[in-house]
C-alpha cells in the first residue's frame, strides 16, 4: 500500500492555515538582544482566525550563527491569571523535516521553494518561521513567555539555550522631546530616516547587535544591512547620557540677546537722513497712487454721457437715412420695393 509522505502532509497543513482570513491581536516587542544565542526573533504576534477564533503565534527568526542550523525548538509557556506556575507549555520545532521553516528569506531577497527543497538548513543571516502558526488554546491565559530551547546544527551538534524572551531595548519614542532633539541634531543618516526611521537605541550583545532601526545584525557587522546606519556612530551617540552631553553643549551655545547697547548705532540704526528719505518715496508713492485713483473715478463718470452721446449719433445718422430714403421715393428716383431692400440692409 502506498504511504504518504510524512513532509508533503505536513505542508498540506500549513498551506490549509495560510488559507484561514486573520487577523492579528498582539504584537510581541522582543527587541532585546539576547547573549550567546545563535538565532534572534526578529517579530512575533499572536493571530486569530476571524471565523473560528482559534488562536496562534507566529514568529520570525533570523539567524546570527557562523554555523548553519538544522533546527530550531521552542517552548511556549502559558500562565492562568493570579499563578505563578505555568498552566501550559507547548513544544514546538522549527526544521525542514517538520515544513516549519515557512517562507524564508537571504539578504533581503526571498528564496524560491525549490532552492528550499534543496537546501535543508539555515545560514547565517537567513530569515525564517513567517507563516508558521503555533495553536494556543482556546481558554484564557494571562500572561505568555516564549523560550528558546536548543538549535541542533548541521554538523550534527546542538545548543541548549534555555533562553526567555520578551525583554525589550528603549523605545525612540518614550524619550522626552529634548532628548528627541537632541538626537535629530546629531543625525547624519537622514536619508535613512525617511525609509528607516528609528525606533530604539542601539544595544550591543556578545553575538549580535541591536540597529536603531530595530533590525538586528551580527556583532561583526560594521553597519546595519538593512538601513546602512554606521554602528560605531550609533554606540558613539545614541545613548541618554551621550544625547543629554549634546542639549548641555546646546544651551552652552545660545546667547540671549537683551542689552542692545553693544551695537553700533550707525551701522544697526537708520540715521536722521535715511528716515527722511524713506519719507519722501512713500509721500511720492502715495501722491502717484492719489493720480491714478482720480483718473479711474473720472473715467467712470465720463463713461456715461460717452454711451449717450454714441446712442445720439447713431440715432441721427438712422433719421437722415429715413429724411433721405424718403426724399428719393417721392421724386422718383427710386421705387417702393428698392427702398424696403435698402431698408432691410439698414
Amino acid at each position: 500500500m502506498f504511504k504518504r509522505n510524512p513532509r508533503k502532509a505536513k505542508l498540506a497543513r500549513v498551506h490549509r492555515d495560510r488559507m484561514r482570513p486573520l487577523r492579528v491581536i498582539e504584537y510581541l516587542d522582543n527587541s532585546a538582544i539576547f547573549e550567546e544565542s545563535p538565532v534572534e526573533i526578529k517579530e512575533g504576534y499572536i493571530i486569530s482566525d476571524r471565523d473560528t477564533a482559534d488562536l496562534f503565534l507566529t514568529m520570525n527568526f533570523r539567524s546570527v550563527s557562523e554555523k548553519t542550523i538544522s533546527a530550531l525548538d521552542v517552548r511556549v509557556i502559558l500562565y492562568k491569571e493570579r499563578t505563578i506556575l505555568p498552566d501550559k507549555k507547548i513544544d514546538f520545532r522549527y526544521s525542514w523535516e517538520e515544513a516549519t521553516f515557512g517562507d524564508r528569506v537571504l539578504n533581503g531577497i526571498p528564496r524560491k521553494e525549490r532552492e528550499c527543497k534543496k537546501d535543508k538548513t539555515i545560514v547565517l543571516g537567513e530569515e525564517f518561521g513567517e507563516g508558521i502558526f503555533i495553536p494556543l488554546p482556546e481558554s484564557y491565559f494571562k500572561k505568555m513567555q516564549i523560550e528558546l530551547v536548543s538549535v541542533t546544527f548541521f554538523d550534527g551538534s546542538k545548543k541548549e539555550l534555555n533562553l526567555i524572551a520578551g525583554g525589550r531595548a528603549l523605545r525612540f519614542m518614550e524619550l522626552d522631546g529634548d532628548l528627541r532633539d537632541a538626537y535629530r541634531s546629531l543625525n547624519i543618516f537622514q536619508k535613512a530616516e525617511e525609509t528607516h526611521p528609528i525606533r530604539v537605541l542601539p544595544q550591543a550583545g556578545n553575538s549580535v547587535w541591536l540597529c536603531c532601526c530595530g533590525r538586528k545584525n551580527p556583532l561583526g557587522a560594521s553597519m546595519c544591512d538593512v538601513c546602512g546606519r554606521d554602528k560605531d556612530w550609533q554606540f558613539e551617540n545614541l545613548s541618554v547620557e551621550r544625547l543629554e552631553e549634546t542639549i548641555a553643549k546646546n544651551n552652552e551655545g545660545k546667547r540671549i540677546l537683551n542689552d542692545t547697547s553693544a551695537y553700533k548705532q550707525n551701522k544697526y540704526m537708520e540715521t536722521e537722513e535715511e528716515q527722511k528719505h524713506k519719507v519722501e518715496l512713500c509721500n511720492q508713492a502715495l501722491e502717484r497712487l492719489a493720480v491714478i485713483e482720480k483718473q479711474r473715478e473720472r473715467r467712470q463718470v465720463m463713461l456715461l454721457p460717452k454711451i449717450l452721446l454714441w446712442v445720439g449719433v447713431f440715432a441721427l445718422l438712422y433719421f437722415l437715412c429715413e429724411l433721405f430714403l424718403s426724399f428719393l421715393q417721392n421724386y422718383g428716383y427710386i421705387n417702393q420695393e428698392a427702398a424696403m431692400t435698402f431698408k432691410l440692409l439698414q
